[in-house]
């Protein structure tokens, strides 16, 4: 691992990240931070000395313990679908009262490479105004797109690119710690020896006094950057996303007595051309909605208007704020009839997690507004053979513009059933196989065509075929 600090002087600027300078005087207590920085790990639970501590920690968290000195065993556990555990890390320390110690879950579980990383901290520092940073290289994707190690360039915000990396590191290494003075900084990251950008975090203002562990982890937000960056301060993680991210949106037609519509984003209808001219209910956009696939939009705000086909009165008219590497499913749904036209929006979360299936359901058929909804595991006779008979419903009293949100389901075959709430028959699908680390969206709406059910479902994401 190569290490080289040449920064220049900058000037103090406004306020994004900051930190403490402080010393703990209690000589009987040490610091352990645990950094959940495994990107295909579901949320977990973390032991110290066998007593649950922390609950429920996801992707890009941390959370600070603070034991006594002396032996210990930190554990962490993952949450499987049905609330079950399963211990994925467990570590015997030695913990000192004048150290801080970072415990930090890195690799896969998918390829079973999931592992502590330790980082231990003294605290030193020159300055109590300097810039304090310790960087970390936590992502197995960064590792592999780069096929070896990565160059990290810290400048000057908006200053060119130098012929020398400020350092070079490889997955599971650390730099640091690192002083420099407060500012406008800016981090790019190439493949080491290279000068293509993969990563540029753009301006980044970082406080005097500030003491940040940064970790660079798996992109699971958008955009084509293999990393984002995490900082943080205590138990404190700001993300700082790749510069070119963006956002995007997707579309859906799901209202049933409407014709075909026009989509206009950023534009106006009789003077602007349509984005997207004549959508079919119940036709998406893009076309095949698999995951990760949007319409890319600037963020900021974005106006999105959806007029009948070569009309210019605006059935809907929604302006979206987006903030860099948002996405969104823009649903039009309601009937004509009932003057219920609107747009469901959804924030989209396209992490795969490795130990189950991720499902979302969202209600878009006004024309049954509440609904209790049934996922069953496919009998062993086929479809044909699954009822519901005494089974709890996964979502009931489910209403019209309701999300689910995203439910960590079982890998299994299923079979979904949408009734009333009085238990009449609205829907029955065939076996629907929900495959451990896929993300898959229903949404539901009136059948088309000559079934026989009232409602059918529109399959987005892992459901669809590229």
């Amino acid at each position: 691992m190569n290490t080289r600090l040449a920064l220049p002087l900058v000037v103090a600027g406004s306020v994004l990240l900051s930190g403490c300078f402080d010393d703990d005087d209690d000589p009987t207590n040490t610091s352990v931070r645990v950094v959940h920085a495994s990107s295909d790990a579901p949320a977990v639970n973390v032991r110290l000395n066998d007593d649950t501590v922390v609950s429920g920690a996801d992707f890009k968290q941390a959370a600070v313990l603070n034991p006594r000195s002396g032996s210990a065993t930190i554990a962490v556990d993952g949450i499987l679908p049905g609330g079950e555990t399963a211990t994925v890390i467990e570590a015997d320390a030695s913990l000192r009262f004048d150290t801080s110690y970072d415990v930090i879950a890195v690799g896969k579980v998918g390829d079973q490479t999931i592992e502590p990383l330790i980082l231990t901290d003294d605290g030193s520092r020159d300055s109590a105004n300097s810039v304090r940073l310790r960087v970390a290289h936590l992502s197995p994707d960064a590792q592999a797109a780069a096929a070896g190690p990565v160059d990290v360039y810290v400048t000057a915000a908006g200053a060119a690119l130098p012929d020398e990396a400020t350092f070079t590191f490889a997955f599971k290494e650390s730099v640091g710690p690192l002083e420099v003075p407060a500012g406008d900084y800016q981090i790019r990251v190439t493949p080491a020896g290279a000068d293509t950008v993969v990563y540029d975090s753009g301006t980044v203002p970082l406080q005097a006094g500030a003491d940040l562990l940064i970790g660079a982890v798996d992109n699971t937000v958008s955009g084509e950057a293999p990393v984002s960056l995490i900082a943080i301060d205590g138990d404190a993680v700001t993300e700082i996303l790749d510069t070119n991210t963006g956002a995007g949106i997707r579309a859906v037609h799901n209202s049933s007595d409407v014709g075909p519509v026009d989509i206009y984003v950023n534009g106006s209808p009789g003077v602007d051309v349509a984005a997207i001219v004549g959508l079919e209910f119940p036709d998406t956009v893009p076309a095949a909605p698999v995951t990760g696939e949007y319409v890319p939009l600037g963020a900021g705000e974005n106006q999105i208007i959806v007029t009948g086909t070569g009309g210019t009165t605006a059935a809907i008219d929604e302006t979206l704020s987006l903030a860099l590497g948002d996405v969104f499913t823009v649903i039009a749904a309601g009937t004509v009839a009932d003057s219920s036209i609107q747009a469901i929006v959804a924030a989209d979360d396209n992490r795969s997690i490795a130990t189950a299936a991720k499902l979302r359901v969202i209600h878009g058929a006004f024309e049954a507004r509440v609904v209790d909804v049934y996922l069953i595991p496919t009998a062993e006779g086929g479809a044909s053979a699954t009822e519901i008979n005494n089974a709890e419903p996964a979502l009931n009293d489910f209403e019209f513009g309701d999300s689910s949100g995203y439910l960590q389901v079982p890998e299994d075959d299923y079979v979904v059933f949408i009734t009333t709430t009085d238990g009449s028959p609205l829907l029955k699908t065939g076996s629907i196989t929900l495959a451990a680390g896929s993300v898959y969206t229903a949404i539901a709406r009136l059948a088309t065509g000559a079934e026989t059910d009232i409602a059918g479902l529109t399959l987005l994401d892992d459901f669809v075929s590229p």
